[in-house]
């Protein structure tokens, strides 16, 4: 928006405040002047004289009757009713301190002094309170032409005749200078204030987009991994810490039969965009690389030369098996991701060894992996009849609560997969979702969690 626009925005804010407040100055404004009165005709005994007395009060009848009824339609005509109205309060005191020094009977000038400065303070207060500022000449040139007028027809005043005439000019040529700085404060903080509502309605307006097209890559993100296992003997657990996750997992049916089935499990670093960025990488190679289905080791070092060098400083832990239900064995290989555990019908639980000398996928190609003494192997091992497979990420072994000072670690899990042994996957999964839901709130998981169950 202009600061044209803006500046008559900022009047037209003024006006209502100006009517907001006219409504509680306005009767004081009264009393003030009926105080005027009061002083000019009981106590010092003045002739009434139209031009100060009358004319204050006809203007303040015109600006209440006005108030009330029309002034909401013209809402530009609220400063400058209110403004000449004030200016007329103005105009009485200075006839009453032009008659004060002019009537012998008060030659004592303090009582001007007194009273008209407090009362010009207290007028200019008003103005300054109504917003009605950029009037502020006009309440000046009254008194000040009354003055040069005085001053051009009585050439020969005394001093205390000239500090009588000249204290409400002085009181209001220094409220002037005071309203004039904060008229400028207030309009510069009136277009700092609108400059910072345009920048949040932008910032919200970002933030509405970038929420959808969160929620829109959250939906595509869970949308490339599959949302149920292949076969009833697997399940599955998947919380993302974020709208998008870094954890990643894929099933690969190898078979027609569904009785050898391919499991993908990964953690990206980090979490949000930048993650599921590479979970997606992760996603398109599996699905190119089908070659390598039936070679754990070799997929992984399949992925891991497309991926070095593509990731930037992000690196990905992975675990790849393969479930042979007809065999009842197991094919695994990791990259220093946990190994697959395994819970036996009697309720004996042992952590599988890694495979060769594991490194994260995306940190180096092959040739520099083996120059270092690290590479993907596979292992396979007799599953027995009744016994189940863990697959998890490091989520659900990272969690701390600060209220309690306890810690879940893979100790805490294997107690409850130990536990509750006996129970199907989904039940076992289901228990440990309470656990989780009794003793960590959203506040402590700080990571995706992933767990996959798979039943013998």
């Amino acid at each position: 928006m202009e600061t044209q626009n803006l500046k008559q925005k900022y009047y037209i804010d003024q006006c209502y405040k100006t009517l907001t407040i006219s409504k509680i100055t306005s009767p004081l404004v009264a009393v003030v002047i009926a105080l005027f009165l009061y002083q000019d005709i009981y106590i010092l005994h003045f002739d009434f004289t139209l031009w100060y007395r009358l004319i204050p009060i006809i203007l303040f009848g015109i600006y209440a009757i006005l108030s009330l009824t029309i002034l909401y339609k013209y809402i530009r005509y609220v400063i400058p009713l209110y403004t000449v109205t004030l200016a007329s309060g103005i105009l009485m005191i200075t006839g009453i301190a032009h008659h004060i020094f002019n009537n012998p009977t008060f030659t004592e000038y303090h009582i001007s002094n007194v009273s008209t400065g407090i009362q010009t303070a207290f007028i200019v207060a008003f103005l300054i309170a109504s917003g009605a500022l950029r009037y502020m000449p006009l309440l000046l040139t009254v008194p000040l032409s009354l003055m040069v007028l005085l001053t051009a027809i009585k050439t020969n005043m005394t001093a205390h005749e000239w500090t009588t005439l000249s204290n409400p000019i002085a009181t209001a040529l220094f409220l002037s200078l005071l309203a004039y700085i904060t008229e400028r404060r207030n309009f510069q903080d009136y277009i700092l204030n609108h400059k910072l509502e345009e920048n949040e309605e932008v910032l919200s307006s970002y933030k509405f987009t970038m929420e959808k097209e969160l929620a829109f890559a959250s939906q595509l993100h869970r949308f490339i991994m599959p949302q149920n296992p292949p076969v009833p003997k697997i399940s599955l657990y998947y919380r993302p810490y974020y709208n998008l996750g870094g954890d990643f997992y894929d099933f690969i049916t190898l078979d027609k039969t569904k009785n050898n089935i391919g499991i993908f499990l990964s953690d990206v670093t980090g979490h949000g965009i930048s993650s599921a960025f590479i979970t997606a990488l992760l996603k398109h190679y599996i699905i190119v690389g089908k070659k390598y289905y039936l070679k754990p080791d070799k997929l992984l070092y399949y992925l891991n030369e497309y991926l070095t060098g593509n990731i930037g400083a992000n690196f990905v832990t992975a675990l790849y098996c393969i479930v042979d239900f007809t065999k009842m064995e197991l094919h695994y290989s990791n990259a220093a991701h946990y190994a697959p555990v395994i819970i036996h019908k009697d309720g004996t639980l042992y952590e599988l060894p890694k495979t060769g000398k594991p490194f994260p996928i995306g940190i180096m190609k092959k040739r520099e992996l083996l120059k270092k003494g690290r590479n993907f192997a596979v292992s396979t091992i007799k599953l027995k009849k009744g016994s189940k497979v863990v697959l998890y990420t490091d989520g659900i072994i990272e969690l701390y609560n600060t209220g309690t000072k306890t810690n879940m670690d893979s100790t805490t899990l294997f107690e409850i997969l130990q536990k509750y042994h006996k129970l199907s996957g989904k039940e076992l999964i289901a228990k440990i979702e309470e656990y989780l839901s009794s003793h960590y709130t959203s506040q402590y998981i700080n990571d995706d969690i992933c767990i996959i169950v798979i039943e013998v």
